[in-house]
């Protein structure tokens, strides 16, 4: 389940390692990885699913990833939805051609974002603004 602002596939922002596993099972892989902002980052791969902790101390859940088209919101929007369904049954999204997103993009601050190929979704994420 999608729940803009606060949900994917029932992974929450801030949530642990511990309670991503708790929600989805052992990971395919659990690797570290550069981010250009954070140094290194670790990230949970679960196939279509990506969640990535943060490089703090406590490494909790900054931003989750999906092509899943079977994680949809309670509208059916879903990888694979038209940009006006996104219009249509997400509330308070702002699209541009290349996305569509609820949230402010201003560091600190929760966005989830809708990307958009030839008018299709192809990838959702939710996280937080660092830069």
């Amino acid at each position: 389940m999608i729940v803009p602002q606060t949900q994917i596939a029932g992974v929450h922002l801030l949530m642990s390692a511990a309670g991503v596993e708790r929600a989805l099972g052992r990971p395919r892989s659990f690797v570290s990885i550069r981010d250009p902002h954070q140094g290194t980052v670790r990230r949970m791969d679960y196939g279509a699913t990506k969640v990535y902790l943060s490089a703090t101390a406590d490494g909790t859940v900054y931003k989750v990833t999906t092509t899943d088209a079977r994680q949809r919101t309670a509208t059916g929007v879903r990888v694979g939805s038209s940009r006006t369904a996104v219009l249509r049954g997400v509330r308070d999204v702002t699209c541009t051609p290349s996305a569509c997103a609820v949230g402010r993009d201003v560091a600190g601050q929760r966005v989830t974002r809708f990307t958009l190929s030839a008018g299709r979704v192809r990838r959702i994420s939710l996280g937080f603004v660092i830069e």
